[in-house]
């Protein structure tokens, strides 16, 4: 077993024993089974000049790690004139990134391991491990020296069966080495590899892969992506994707792009794809209308079971889902719903409006998507019809776009919560988003700091007073945050009244109440046994009895505010609220010991 590194730059002899160069490359011939070595690339340095040549491989006679002999006389080799076709292993693979099938990651080739086989060279692996860069260096006994030291580096190598290079020059071989490979594959897995690459990479990747499989693989990348990798298309091939994607999905993505590309890749595409899509950029990306699909299945109420059935066989490969059929009327409002399991045990004569359920559970195309998801969980359904105005039916939203939907509430709740933006963004915009939330936290402490000056002249032991500063302090804003938490989660994105809301806060307040309570006497008792002082424990349990309601109240006032006021005050209302909290806390702990402690002394 040899690894590429070993014989890159040895020694090549010919059968008379005499010099004709070095080892420059070795090219391998992919086709069925293992790739194997089909060329030899050969160098010498002459009168200060580079000189290349290509031997065939049958002219080597022997390989070791001490270099490689030939069976022809090194006239031969610099005077013939041999060309050859082959996957070439630094060239093209060495240091280069290959597709993991297995993993379904994208690693760097640092080696190549090389099995001998009747006189030829077989690829069997890449080694993608550090210890093969150390090889290459010529540092193996520092790999050695380090497993001796406990630190272990393995060698890790890949099969060639679970390997797609990404950038071979020859196009031929490339869809030779690489999309079969690929098309097997699911597109989720794909997805998670473009994730992974550059815009360039992404492009050939996608070029490898047939429509359909792009298209499928192309959905499933991360929404945030999706713009970008189909900005790194020709706006042909873009188009071309776009117009086979799930009408709701296109949408997502140039809705995502600049309104001028968004335009011209929309005017490429057929005219019926190209309407729906406009249609459902014309909602807003957070409500129904923006995540429904128009691609459903409806039929008429006057059709009968039989004609029903016939219908779904001729249309349901066209449809994005089947799990209910609606019936509207013949102006397309939405008049029932029927279930498959109905339509195959009535009667085949037997009218559709007689037996379709009527009372259909729909939302309105305006509605927020918050809402949309409540209404799918509560009445555990896989599909949504969405009308409008005049009770039209429009689209269908399916559960994996509310799955969709609970996630990104779920970031969009978290994100209130830190302060922070917590989707993925590029470093400016992290900057961006960061440094106004520090800047709020560096106000507090240069409030907290002028507030103790202020008391610095009192009598009052602040050395004493700074061993429970951290309890008064993190008690009041925790219990601020949990409140936001439970705020959040009743609140939802649903339309509560003030009434509701006023019910929740009170529940919310006697609940918090009784904690500081709580927290009160046990503080207290504490900073009494502390060194037998009841008076400092009075001002404990005082503080806490004040500020930790205080947090609460704060907590469900910034939360609420922020569900009720335009603008973008959901990321400032954690920060703000904290800065509030602790600084009045401050306030009422230092205040009630001057109040209390001065003149006074353990």
């Amino acid at each position: 077993m040899f690894f590429f590194s070993e014989l890159q730059e040895k020694k090549v002899l010919d059968r008379h024993g005499r010099l004709v160069g070095k080892v420059q490359d070795i090219a391998v011939r992919v086709g069925q089974g293992l790739p194997r070595s089909e060329l030899l690339s050969v160098y010498r340095t002459r009168r200060g000049r580079r000189e290349s040549a290509v031997v065939p491989w049958e002219r080597v006679s022997s390989v070791t790690r001490e270099g490689l002999t030939l069976a022809c006389d090194r006239e031969e080799v610099w005077e013939g004139d041999v060309r050859g076709e082959g996957l070439w292993l630094g060239r093209n693979l060495l240091d280069r990134q290959i597709v993991d099938l297995n993993g379904y990651k994208v690693v760097r080739v640092n080696d190549l391991r090389l099995a001998e086989s009747n006189s030829h060279l077989t690829l069997t692996g890449v080694d993608v491990s550090q210890r093969a860069l150390l090889r290459r260096l010529g540092l193996e006994r520092v790999a050695r020296a380090a497993s001796r030291l406990g630190i272990d580096l393995p060698e890790r190598t890949i099969p060639w069966s679970f390997v797609a290079p990404l950038e071979v020059s020859q196009a031929g071989l490339r869809l030779t080495v690489t999309q079969s490979q690929l098309s097997e594959m699911h597109p989720t897995d794909i997805a998670d590899i473009l994730e992974q690459l550059d815009a360039g990479q992404r492009g050939r990747l996608l070029d490898i892969l047939d429509a359909f499989t792009a298209a499928q693989s192309l959905s499933e990348v991360e929404p945030e992506m999706q713009a970008e990798v189909i900005e790194g298309l020709t706006e042909s091939r873009a188009s071309n994707l776009l117009e086979i994607m799930p009408p709701d999905e296109a949408a997502d993505i140039l809705g995502n792009l600049p309104r001028d590309k968004a335009e011209r890749l929309l005017n490429m595409m057929g005219v019926r794809e190209a309407k729906l899509i406009r249609e459902l950029l014309g909602y807003p990306e957070d409500t129904a209308g923006g995540k429904m699909t128009p691609e459903f299945l409806a039929v008429y109420s006057s059709y009968t079971a039989g004609e029903c059935i016939d219908y779904l066989r001729r249309k349901a490969p066209d449809a994005e889902t089947l799990y209910y059929v609606y019936v509207v009327d013949d102006e397309e409002r939405l008049k029932g719903v029927v279930s498959l399991r109905d339509l195959l045990t009535v009667d085949p004569g037997e009218r559709v409006e007689e037996f379709m359920r009527r009372d259909v559970i729909s939302v309105h195309v305006d509605d927020d998507q918050e809402a949309v998801a409540e209404v799918m969980s509560r009445y555990n359904l896989l599909a949504l019809p969405v009308v409008d105005d005049d009770n039209v039916l429009k689209g269908i939203i399916t559960v994996d776009d509310v799955i969709d939907v609970m996630r990104e509430e779920a970031m969009e709740d978290l994100s209130h919560l830190g302060g922070l933006e917590l989707a993925e963004a590029g470093l400016a915009t992290s900057l961006r988003s960061r440094l106004p939330s520090l800047a709020v936290t560096l106000l507090g402490g240069c409030l907290s700091a002028l507030l103790l000056m202020l008391f610095e002249a009192r009598p009052i032991p602040l050395i004493t007073l700074a061993f429970f500063l951290p309890l008064v302090l993190r008690a009041a804003q925790d219990v601020g945050l949990v409140s936001q938490a439970v705020i959040l989660e009743r609140l939802g994105g649903g339309d509560i009244s003030a009434r509701e809301i006023v019910r929740l806060a009170w529940r919310e307040f006697r609940l918090v109440f009784l904690i500081s309570c709580g927290l009160a006497l046990l503080g207290g008792t504490a900073a009494f046994l502390w060194n037998g002082y009841l008076r400092l424990g009075l001002v404990l349990g005082l503080t806490l009895v004040a500020s930790i309601p205080l947090g609460g109240v704060l907590g469900m006032i910034f939360t609420i505010l922020s569900q009720r006021v335009p603008g973008e005050l959901h990321f400032a209302q954690a920060r703000l609220s904290g800065l509030i909290v602790g600084f009045t806390t401050l306030v009422i702990y230092l205040g009630l010991a001057a109040a209390l402690l001065s003149g006074h002394q353990p």
